[in-house]
């Protein structure tokens, strides 16, 4: 893989090392598009899986952009470039301010890159809106122009919390509900996590018949690299843990995250995950502009019941597209 390309226009790519991780995190901390899962401290925590092909995009010695890719080490197409397979979304972070015309430089020095490195095709799913202080759809334009294909299209239920929210019918009944049982909310503590992991893990195989998309040890080592990005909360019923709601938050893109959501048979009964997402939506305005409820999607169709729970707190669909666009 070349690391080094250089164009008349200024710009010139390089691809990430380990050496590069301090100026990486400091375009990443400032961007208009870069959530905290692009810091090198949540990317690398997988790195045995992946072979990273990131890319850094300078002009002159300014870091105007990266590109944050990767082929999983089990990959069925090893030519195929996924941005990125440890994300739900990845692909391109820009600083603020980025204009068309750079943009499009800027993925004409990497398609020339890419193919000189001999990849087939490119997988990518673009920054979703909740996610980014400043959204842009020039990405997803430069894709379609130059022959993507809309490969994925998922349902992302968000919440504006600058706004007045209107709690649905069933979902105050719910909240009721916990009032009459006594449900305590609080933040969790590290020690906690394993209560819930083991709550959320028995939930997922008698529901789906699948497992967390993290483990314990993985969601706990994200949590120690990223201490102000990963919260666990939980609901209560006398002594016993009921429900939980692990969130992935970023103040500075502005977003709450509901990255996992699970209550016990106990916990259902008793409106606790209502309970506790009530909660989070009164207590984080103050920092937080948009709350994601996340996909509600199962095998490619509307989980009904899913999206009937999110709706009832007000939210309102925005799409996550991927895109495959073909480089040889």
């Amino acid at each position: 893989m070349s690391s080094l390309v250089m164009l008349p226009h200024t710009l010139r790519i390089e691809a990430y090392t380990p050496s590069k991780a301090e100026a990486w995190n400091k375009l990443v901390a400032t961007s208009a598009n870069g959530p905290f899962l692009f810091a090198r401290s949540f990317l690398d925590y997988h790195q045995d899986r992946f072979t990273d092909c990131s890319w850094l995009l300078w002009q002159g010695s300014k870091l105007r952009a990266v590109f944050a890719a990767a082929v999983a080490h089990n990959s069925p197409a090893p030519t195929t470039l996924v941005a990125h397979p440890g994300l739900t979304y990845g692909g391109l972070v820009t600083v603020a301010g980025v204009k068309y015309a750079e943009l499009a430089a800027m993925m004409e020095l990497l398609l020339s890159t890419w193919r000189t490195a001999g990849f087939q095709h490119l997988l990518v799913r673009p920054v979703p809106r909740v996610f980014c202080r400043q959204y842009s759809e020039s990405l997803a334009f430069w894709l379609h122009q130059h022959g993507a294909v809309l490969s994925s299209r998922e349902l992302n239920s968000v919440l504006d919390l600058t706004k007045p929210v209107r709690i649905g019918t069933w979902r105050r009944g719910n909240l009721r509900k916990a009032r009459r049982h006594s449900v305590v909310v609080r933040q969790g503590t590290h020690e906690e996590y394993a209560a819930f992991w083991h709550l959320l893990t028995e939930n997922l195989l008698a529901t789906y018949d699948s497992q967390p998309a993290h483990t314990l040890v993985e969601i706990s080592s994200l949590r120690d690299r990223n201490p102000d990005h990963l919260e666990l909360w939980v609901a209560y019923v006398g002594a016993e843990i009921v429900a939980g709601v692990l969130v992935f938050q970023d103040g500075r893109q502005g977003f709450v995250h509901t990255q996992y959501i699970s209550g016990s048979p106990r916990g259902k009964q008793v409106g606790a995950v209502d309970a506790i997402l009530a909660h989070l939506i009164r207590e984080k305005p103050a920092t937080y502009q948009r709350l994601s409820f996340g996909s509600s999607m199962l095998q490619g169709a509307i989980n009904a019941g899913l999206i009937n729970q999110k709706e009832g707190f007000g939210t309102t669909g925005e799409v996550m597209d991927t895109y495959t666009l073909k480089l040889q």
